[in-house]
């Protein structure tokens, strides 16, 4: 259920689940509503893997999972679909960033060159850009996004779910916080 109130939906959410395809600005919005909200922020990338991009075993990654959505609140970010049956029904309330595959693919390149692995608060240090993930985000609007609404009525029919379109409504969203949390998360930009 898109909401047509997202700030007064923001204000009274203590779980809050970030979607969207890499490089649509999951983490950065996470990082930025943490700050300006007061909730903890959990990176599932940095859960996920393990150093040297080595990938959580199945049992044992819905096992992790399992435990985080259990805390009282927190903002998460991250799509993997093979976890979204615990996390939706868990969350208050769900965003999905929606970007165009291009946008997301410079957003990966550009960080790939210019940040240093170890500066990234969500993951570990050495992610490969290869093609199997470049097409993963080339076809996350085709593939990927219909399987999470798929899952959203599954799980979460009522859930309120805030879409954000594109760098302005980043913008419009990020200046429509209260005024002492919107002072935060610019000051981070």
């Amino acid at each position: 259920m898109v909401v047509q109130d997202p700030m007064g939906q923001l204000a009274s959410a203590r779980r809050v689940l970030v979607l969207g395809s890499p490089g649509s600005g999951k983490t950065t919005l996470t990082l930025r509503l943490a700050r300006a909200l007061g909730l903890e922020a959990i990176h599932l990338d940095a859960e996920f893997w393990k150093p040297g991009w080595v990938s959580t075993p199945q049992p044992a990654w819905r096992e992790v999972v399992g435990a985080l959505v259990q805390r009282d609140a927190w903002i998460m970010d991250g799509t993997y679909e093979s976890t979204l049956d615990l996390r939706i029904p868990a969350a208050d309330l769900l965003i999905e960033i929606k970007r165009s595959r291009l946008t997301c693919l410079y957003h990966v390149l550009r960080r790939k060159a210019t940040i240093d692995d170890h500066a990234r608060p969500d993951a570990p240090a050495g992610q490969a850009l290869d093609w199997p993930f470049i097409r993963y985000i080339w076809n996350y609007p085709c593939i990927t996004d219909p399987l999470v609404r798929e899952r959203i009525q599954e799980y979460g029919p009522d859930k309120p779910v805030i879409e954000i379109r594109g760098h302005h409504a980043m913008r419009l969203f990020i200046a429509g916080l209260p005024a002492s949390a919107r002072r935060q998360a610019e000051a981070s930009e």
